[in-house]
């Protein structure tokens, strides 16, 4: 899909800054996946303009939606949009169109700002392992712009769009790792939905995404199995503290036994394919 002259004009402009120790390993490389993630918003804005769309929703695609949320959006219309990852990206609930055009113009004002750059370039010999990406891009869109957003991830009415199960915060942690290693947040379900426990007060709290970055694939089928398909859209919201505790059971993060010997089996493979090449 094409986005526009906008978007060539972000073309011809785009240039990868970046630490001197930044990895990156996804398909495409390093300069596709920063030019991706600067470029998929002009696609987005040249999509809501064909479509003629105007307020939406946008996650990633590593995000499962837990519940409607069309019933959810008067939550925000005191503010322009929702941000997630730590507040960092937006994210979420986005409130216009005209939103998307003026971040869209900040980006290009920005890879057309030599001193902004330079300072991008100066900042990343001390943060090495960064690169410039879009949620850079989005916190100098809200200092210039001073754009109104709230994060997703605020507990209201006893709910929230989960920024990441690996971001635990203020919630309880896992009894176990995932595969031995990693700590998400503690989960339960009624059923019907997800919910997470804040550490301090106790108060569970019902999950209306969850971010599965980083997660096996036998979490995301736990997890949609806890669910059985989630809240009916015509059955409204839950009312704040509703949820029955004694109807709750804990969500195992420990890896199937099958899962594991598979697992195990193609990391076997792998070294011996891997020695093989080397010999």
């Amino acid at each position: 899909m094409a986005g526009g002259e906008k978007e060539l004009e972000f073309q011809k402009i785009f240039q990868v800054i970046q630490g001197a120790r930044h990895r990156f390993n996804k398909h495409g490389g390093i300069e596709a996946w920063l030019k991706f993630v600067f470029r998929r918003w002009f696609l987005i804005e040249e999509f809501l303009l064909h479509e003629g769309i105007d307020a939406f929703w946008t996650f990633d695609s590593d995000t499962l939606i837990l519940a409607p949320l069309g019933v959810r959006e008067s939550r925000f219309r005191d503010v322009e949009a929702t941000a997630q990852c730590r507040g960092e990206c937006l994210n979420g609930w986005i409130g216009s169109r005209d939103l998307v055009d003026r971040y869209t113009r900040c980006m290009i004002e920005l890879f057309k700002d030599p001193a902004y750059l330079d300072a991008q370039r100066e900042r990343l010999r001390t943060h090495a392992g960064l690169a410039f990406n879009e949620m850079d891009a989005f916190g100098e869109f809200r200092r210039r712009r001073g754009i109104a957003v709230r994060r997703a991830s605020e507990v209201i009415d006893g709910e929230a769009f989960d920024d990441a199960l690996v971001f635990v915060g203020d919630f309880e942690v896992a009894p176990e790792n995932v595969l031995g290693k990693t700590a998400i947040k503690r989960l339960w379900t009624d059923g019907d939905s997800i919910f997470t426990k804040k550490k301090e007060t106790g108060q569970f709290v019902r999950m209306l995404t969850c971010n599965m970055s980083w997660m096996p694939d036998y979490m995301w089928k736990r997890i949609i199995d806890a669910t059985r398909g989630g809240e009916d859209e015509n059955r409204g919201t839950r009312a704040e503290g509703c949820v029955r505790e004694e109807s709750l059971r804990e969500i195992s993060v420990r890896e199937p036994v099958a899962d594991r010997i598979l697992r195990q089996a193609k990391g076997a493979v792998f070294r011996m394919r891997r020695a093989l090449r080397v010999g």
